[in-house]
């Protein structure tokens, strides 16, 4: 029998936690009832399914798939998830998310860098705009790889800031685990000290587009940046895109706002909401490559490059092509 795509992606997730060295109690004097293996897999399934605790304790009494592949010996306690969220600090959730890169075997990242706002609460634009209240919003900027489109660092603030200062630290918490071949951003990270010290990182190429393109050469200040103007490689920039694909896929499944009040507790609920989606992507593919193959009829041929070599096929046959990350079923 098929397992479910919940039970797929606890399985998935427990092989990234594994993959991080994240052990399965904090202290030895901690009571045994669950480890944190079995937290980190159930917060990862709310934000998958954008529930409150309360109801998504409800839904894991359903879920028996879950209960079995987790061992889970009794259904926790709501508080139990809540209290267990603010208590896994930054250190192991940033483990988590390199895991992921190493998961899908990516030796050299093409990343896109941007940022976006999630509102507090539930209030709606309307509400807050007839009663003149002030509206806070989060700000996550995020570093995204464009090949596999699974978020490979993020920084997370509550104050209103410049861009620019996030570009840099971004780039070092991808760059811990694998290279970073290209590097692509928005006019809003437009800088001459991103560009210096993205070399200092072994970024291969470094792609920003200039705040004022309009502005003459000779008086836009840096050689980086004047290098920028002379030959700006727009069918580069143009990978730039994927990253709002990200941001849109987070919000329209997940929701646009955060449900938590303390600015810890918020940090956290970003970065599980993170890990929720670089699930969803991972397991997303892996269900299409499985559907594309449970197609074919007779004959299945991988290709692992990007040229596709002339093939006749009869009628009575498909051929399955794999080039890259793209599955493309042949019929004639």
């Amino acid at each position: 029998m098929k397992p479910s795509r919940y039970v797929r992606m606890a399985r998935t997730m427990l092989q990234i936690i594994k993959r991080a060295r994240v052990p399965p109690y904090l202290h030895r004097r901690s009571n045994h009832v669950y480890t944190i293996w079995q937290h980190l897999v159930l917060l990862a399934l709310r934000q998958y399914e954008a529930k409150s605790y309360r109801r998504f304790i409800d839904f894991l009494h359903e879920c028996i798939g879950v209960q079995q592949f987790l061992e889970l010996s009794k259904i926790p306690h709501y508080t139990t998830l809540q209290k267990a969220a603010a208590r896994l600090h930054n250190g192991i959730l940033q483990k988590i998310l390199e895991s992921f890169v190493l998961h899908c075997r990516i030796r050299k990242m093409h990343v896109a860098v941007d940022a976006t706002g999630f509102g507090y609460g539930q209030a709606s634009w309307y509400y807050t705009k007839k009663y003149k209240l002030r509206r806070k919003f989060l700000k996550l900027a995020i570093c995204a790889d464009t090949d596999w489109q699974i978020v490979c660092s993020a920084k997370i603030r509550h104050k209103r800031c410049n861009d620019t200062v996030d570009f840099i630290p971004l780039l070092e918490k991808a760059s811990r685990t694998v290279s970073i071949g290209t590097s692509v951003a928005d006019r809003g990270f437009d800088s001459e000290s991103n560009h210096v010290d993205a070399e200092k990182l072994g970024v291969a190429r470094c792609v920003i587009r200039p705040r004022y393109e309009n502005l003459q050469l000779c008086k836009t200040k840096g050689y980086h940046r004047k290098r920028m103007k002379r030959r700006f490689p727009w069918k580069t920039y143009h990978q730039r895109s994927k990253v709002e694909t990200v941001f849109s896929v987070i919000k329209r499944m997940f929701g646009d706002n955060v449900m938590s009040r303390n600015l810890v507790t918020q940090n956290r609920e970003m970065t599980y909401r993170i890990m929720a989606y670089n699930l969803y992507r991972i397991n997303r593919d892996y269900v299409l490559i499985l559907d594309v193959f449970y197609m074919a009829k007779t004959t299945m041929i991988f290709i692992f490059d990007n040229q596709l070599p002339g093939r006749v096929c009869s009628r009575t046959t498909c051929d399955v092509v794999l080039s890259g990350k793209q599955i493309v079923p042949i019929y004639k």
